[in-house]
């Protein structure tokens, strides 16, 4: 990955400025990849091509919650958010412009707020009146009911987008500064691990389907992760310039992009079975029947059919 010289001075331009430019300048890393070697059109053709299944992933995702009595507008959230990533991923290597590094890797904040939304508020009271039917028809989802808490959303909605936001800025303010982009992303990424793994192992209400979609999501995540720190490491500025030097042909990112895809996609599915039993749902694992049979959760005794907040 090539990095050019840092600048820690903040600029003075206006956002709409620091935008402009964004446009007209090439991005400032350059993965192993021989740029152009398969299409004149396309600078990385792998690592481009493993991006545009992140969002068929995520619209299966969203499909089978579309299914589910869980359906709040949180899950849109979280599968659109992964959809983006995968569009703007696939640009960004296809054209390596800061512009488009900027719609892979923002939205790859964004991500990690939405998922931070949905573990801080996987026991807030729901808003939705479709759910008081289902919690009065049953003893168990009224149990579930009283249990739950008065929702966050009110200050940390707010707050979440003031992150964004912040973040949105810092990442234009300091383009060449490839550190702004990694430290919050990583931070976040590591509170969504340490809590994920205490609640799937160490919560009163964790379960086996919790803790096989939590085992996935690292498996997959931390995977696809070894391969890219060590093409990152590894591979420098020689993949560029080494013309046919063997790193460039294992193609690390392109993998690290499908074990991102997965562990997300089980990610989510993890905070779907989360947010079930708060609810009183019996959340079990469901195995799919394409995109290479993905399990997704399914949610029992909800005879009342799909329902939306």
């Amino acid at each position: 990955m090539r990095h050019t010289s840092p600048r820690v001075i903040m600029s003075s331009k206006s956002f709409g400025a620091l935008l402009a430019e964004a446009y007209a300048r090439p991005s400032n890393v350059d993965w192993c990849e021989s740029n152009y070697a398969y299409s004149p059109f396309i600078a990385e053709m792998w690592n481009t091509a493993s991006s545009v299944p992140m969002t068929f992933v995520a619209i299966f995702g969203l499909w089978k919650a579309r299914e589910c009595v869980l359906m709040e507008s949180r899950w849109a959230w979280a599968w659109a958010m992964l959809a983006v990533v995968g569009v703007g991923s696939a640009l960004f290597h296809a054209t390596l412009l800061h512009i488009f590094q900027a719609a892979d890797e923002l939205p790859m904040l964004y991500c990690n707020l939405v998922f931070a939304y949905l573990m801080l508020e996987e026991r807030a009271e729901t808003r939705s009146k479709r759910f008081a039917e289902v919690f009065s028809a049953r003893p168990k989802h009224a149990k579930a009911a009283k249990a739950l808490r008065a929702s966050r959303r009110k200050w940390l909605v707010p707050l979440l987008f003031f992150v964004g936001a912040s973040q949105t800025y810092l990442y234009f303010a300091f383009p060449s500064v490839y550190e702004v982009f990694m430290g919050s992303y990583v931070v976040v990424v590591l509170w969504l691990v340490q809590r994920s793994v205490r609640l799937a192992w160490f919560a009163d209400d964790a379960t086996a389907t919790q803790r096989r979609f939590v085992r996935a999501a690292l498996l997959c995540y931390g995977g696809g992760s070894v391969f890219w720190i060590f093409e990152n490491v590894v591979c420098g500025v020689k993949g560029e310039e080494g013309g046919g030097w063997p790193m460039q042909w294992a193609h690390m990112h392109a993998v690290w992009h499908a074990g991102a895809c997965l562990g997300t996609y089980h990610f989510i599915q993890f905070c779907s079975a989360r947010r079930g039993e708060a609810l009183g749902f019996d959340a079990r694992a469901e195995k799919g029947d394409t995109f290479w049979a993905l399990p997704y959760v399914k949610h029992e005794s909800a005879r009342g059919g799909r329902k939306r907040e």
